[in-house]
């Protein structure tokens, strides 16, 4: 028993290190809620270890770490999930309730209000504590019960009115909650002699784990880098009421590179005259804001000015405590240089004008390019079948034009790039399919499936809603194929209007490969993924009918690189 408490901490502390690691919201709720799970399994170990009953007392109070902090941080991680905002006077309320009932457990050892009566006993050498309970036992496992009820209503509300909810993930930590608490009545109505619950905080640890990541990964990441890269183009400087220095990053400091011989807390003086003017517009915002106490985010835009070349404008902010009391101010720069060359061009370079209009409209595809990706992978998390396959199958054609413009096909590039760029594309319509057809478990009934199959035509007059008028018209007719016609077949049985042979744009008949070979060797609800000799097998064998039978030949010799690519992909 003393290996597997050893086991559960250095799991839970592998676990903790994970989050660590790989988080990229750095929620504090997430980090506390591993904490005390690896501190209560800290002191289930040290309880098997301990030598006399002090050591005991004083491990089961570490371990209680865990049964009284751990269900309200639990919850608080639930709300996070289900994006539920709790007001922080409530949190702060139901936190002290907590810290009284430890507060209680402390006293273990000194009066009966919790445990009336502790002695131990060794048995192969494990330390078990023999306790009889006080009248206050009860509140431990009170707030145990009430937390899983308050979480599982959280849960039931979210999932029945925010779309925007991870439904699995939330199930999931409902689920290994529950076995949690299950696990902790075991032991308690059978009273076994051994503990059990650090094995359950294991559980609990992996159960949260995943959904809490995957939440992260698939609603902030992105944001994350966004804001990142904002903020290295904004230069922020501090001070406090008494406009003492209290910090700026890296961005003011290179505008400002004197900010960096102050002091954090040292009063700025005699320096540049541009950084003065600065410090003096504080004033201004001082007598705004006394004028008009308590109006919270109180600013006033900076007077713009030029500095070594470049236009800067900003704002300072009042920066407040909860109660609306003045704490200090934050001046935001920002360079905006760009802006008013751009003005300037504007009537004295034509031509650079035009180069400005190009980035922007690159600038446009690109988020043009993201919004239709972003549509894929909606459209991807509705079908519960194909995992993802958008990624997949793009992927596929990158390594199947590489092999085609290898073999120098006659293909030109600019044609293969466009069917590159364009293979997000070629399952865009189902988002105009029903979801009771779209998410089905199984396969299709006739009926469903000419139901599924209307997916190429609404995609196809997605795609040239989206892209005309700002793509070019290569690209777009390339893009209208790749969405319209990859499941057409050379012998003329495909749909949506049953095209043979050359009548297939070529562009599809690439997509047609790729997409059905992913299908192949991918595990759906229906099928397991065949192996790859099975699937290479098959695209041989309906080259010709199903396939164009040139590019079906340099599809096969491809197998090495789409091996690699799937086994990866398995890892």
């Amino acid at each position: 028993m003393e290996f597997m408490n050893l086991i559960c901490l250095l799991v839970s502390l592998g676990m903790l290190f994970w989050l660590y690691i790989f988080d990229v919201k750095n929620s504090v709720t997430q980090f506390i809620t591993f904490v005390i799970m690896l501190i209560s399994n800290f002191g289930y170990f040290f309880l098997a270890i301990s030598s006399n009953v002090e050591e005991a007392i004083l491990a089961q109070k570490i371990a209680y770490v865990g049964g009284i902090f751990l269900p309200v941080f639990y919850f608080f991680l639930v709300l996070e999930i289900c994006h539920v905002k709790l007001n922080r006077f409530a949190g702060s309320v139901l936190l002290l309730i907590q810290c009284v009932i430890f507060g209680i457990v402390c006293t273990i050892g000194r009066s009966g209000l919790y445990y009336k009566f502790t002695s131990i006993h060794t048995i192969d050498g494990v330390t078990y504590i023999d306790r009889e309970y006080g009248p206050l036992h009860f509140l431990c496992p009170l707030t145990l019960v009430i937390y899983l009820l308050l979480s599982f209503a959280v849960a039931i509300y979210s999932l029945a009115k925010k779309k925007s909810v991870h439904r699995s993930g939330v199930l999931a930590m409902l689920i290994f909650a529950s076995i949690a608490v299950c696990t902790y009545v075991v032991e308690k109505a059978m009273q076994l002699e051994y503990e059990i619950i650090p094995i359950s905080f294991v559980v609990l640890t992996f159960g949260t784990l995943i959904p809490v990541y995957d939440s992260n990964i698939f609603t902030v990441y992105e944001n994350t880098d966004i804001i990142k890269e904002q903020l290295n183009k904004i230069g922020f400087l501090t001070f406090d009421k008494k406009r003492a220095y209290r910090g700026c990053n890296d961005f003011m400091a290179n505008i400002y590179p004197e900010l960096l011989d102050y002091r954090l807390g040292q009063t700025i003086a005699g320096c540049s005259e541009s950084l003065q003017s600065v410090i003096e517009q504080i004033e201004e915002l001082e007598r705004f804001y006394n004028d008009n106490f308590r109006r919270r985010h109180t600013q006033i835009q900076l007077k713009p000015f030029v500095l070594n070349g470049k236009c800067y404008a900003g704002t300072i902010h009042v920066v407040t405590n909860i109660f609306g009391v003045l704490k200090g101010y934050t001046i935001e720069l920002r360079d905006d240089t760009e802006h008013y060359l751009a003005l300037e061009l504007k009537e004295r370079y034509n031509e650079q004008l035009t180069n400005e209009v190009d980035a922007k409209t690159k600038r446009i595809r690109f988020i043009q390019q993201k919004t239709i990706m972003g549509i894929a992978q909606m459209v991807e998390s509705r079908d519960l079948s194909t995992g993802d396959h958008i990624k997949r199958t793009s992927d596929v054609v990158r390594i199947f034009v590489k092999k085609l413009m290898d073999e120098d096909f006659g293909f030109e590039e600019r044609f293969l790039e466009h069917v590159i760029r364009s293979a997000p594309m070629h399952d865009l319509g189902k988002i105009g399919v029903d979801d009771a057809v779209l998410r089905k478990q199984g396969r299709f009934t006739d009926e469903e499936y000419s139901i599924m199959k209307k997916h190429s035509e609404i995609g196809y007059h997605m795609v040239s809603e989206i892209l005309s008028d700002v793509e070019e018209e290569d690209f777009v007719r390339v893009a209208e194929n790749v969405a319209h016609y990859p499941h057409e077949k050379i012998d003329g049985t495909g749909y949506p209007i049953g095209l043979k042979g050359e009548e297939i744009p070529i562009e599809a008949r690439i997509m047609a490969l790729a997409d059905v070979f992913d299908a192949l060797v991918s595990k759906r609800c229906y099928k397991e993924a065949f192996s790859y000799d099975k699937a290479f097998g098959i695209i041989e064998n309906e080259a010709g009918t199903h396939f164009d039978a040139r590019l079906a030949g340099v599809f096969l010799r491809c197998r090495p690189q789409l091996e690699e690519y799937y086994n990866k992909c398995e890892k």
